[in-house]
């Protein structure tokens, strides 16, 4: 039983004890409620203050089955007490009631389920973002380690309680990274079934079970052990290209970026193409694509217009993605 447990049950058992021993008093020594409740808690806790003391021979013999009890009541709450305090039970316990309350407040943040090996990553490379996350796991033993802990819920996030608990509801994003597949698939089923508007990106380790949890409602899905071999291949076919690429966007000092900025009806963009706006000379960032609805165009010509809810996926030094972002939906 867990030192909370164990405080709780001694809390009840001394409460059950006190309304006992005051309802035997009064019939026993024909005492008022509350000189019963005086005698009870005196003898209870084993102060003997000698005011008020057994006067009938039931209220004696009814006072040596109270005092044994009581005794025992308050030496198991002292030893709960006492665990709880050397096993940093109570520093846990206000940990989580101001974690519950912060995750109530969030709004429009990425719901992380999993902190192992591929979760880790994930929540590395949203923190790093600056993206608002919380993060499900059943063992929440790695938060000591942490110096400011992120927002997380302690449960299995297959159960329905443990999304709510997480704002669901509120969020903008799920990312199901638990190593099991048929976890994910009731991942993405069970929050889509909650917050059918969420983006569902799911994790998958079998190449079968990708239909599966696109069909339970995942968004994207992806499968690291596939990713990791392609990479490895490509590192020994194309080493520089590959080591370019992981200079540009793995390097300590993290200059360059992707950013993906979607066009508002307000925007200077909106029918000018690409050519009119002299992205590269103006901005000094090279636009990679632009999706618009469910096309994309790769490497757009320069004859390329920008429509209102295209999304211009461009790459660049951060300083300069935050000024043409700011060029793009300029009011």
């Amino acid at each position: 039983m867990s030192s909370s447990r164990s405080i709780v049950v001694s809390v009840v058992a001394m409460l059950f004890a006190i309304a006992a021993g005051t309802i035997g008093f009064m019939f026993s020594e024909q005492l008022t409620f509350f000189d019963a409740l005086w005698l009870t808690v005196v003898t209870i806790l084993t102060v003997g203050y000698g005011d008020t003391v057994p006067q009938t021979f039931y209220g004696k013999m009814f006072a040596l089955i109270i005092i044994p009890v009581g005794i025992s009541i308050v030496t198991y709450a002292t030893g709960a007490v006492a665990s709880m305090m050397m096993e940093g039970e109570f520093s846990k316990t206000v940990r989580r009631r101001k974690m519950k309350k912060k995750v109530e407040t969030m709004r429009n943040h990425i719901i992380v389920c999993g902190y192992g090996r591929v979760g880790e990553q994930v929540v590395r490379e949203l923190v790093k973002n600056g993206t608002p996350v919380v993060v499900i796991e059943r063992n929440t033993d790695w938060l000591e380690e942490m110096d400011d802990p992120l927002p997380c819920v302690e449960g299995d996030a297959t159960e329905d309680d443990v999304l709510i608990a997480a704002g669901i509801e509120r969020a903008a994003g799920l990312i199901a990274a638990l190593p099991s597949d048929a976890d994910n698939v009731f991942i993405a089923l069970t929050a889509k079934g909650i917050n059918r508007d969420i983006q569902v990106v799911a994790r998958a380790e079998r190449t079968e079970s990708e239909e599966k949890l696109r069909r339970a409602g995942a968004d994207k899905v992806i499968n690291p052990s596939f990713l990791g071999g392609r990479r490895m291949a490509m590192t020994m076919l194309k080493p520089v290209s590959v080591d370019y690429v992981d200079t540009i966007f793995h390097d300590h000092a993290e200059q360059y970026a992707i950013e993906e900025i979607t066009i508002e009806p307000h925007s200077p963009f909106v029918e000018t193409s690409v050519r009119d706006q002299a992205v590269r000379t103006r901005f000094g960032v090279t636009i990679i694509a632009i999706q618009r609805q469910n096309d994309i165009i790769g490497n757009p010509m320069p004859e390329e217009r920008f429509y209102v809810g295209d999304v211009i996926i461009v790459f660049g030094e951060k300083r300069a993605l935050d000024a043409f972002e700011q060029a793009v939906n300029k009011k």
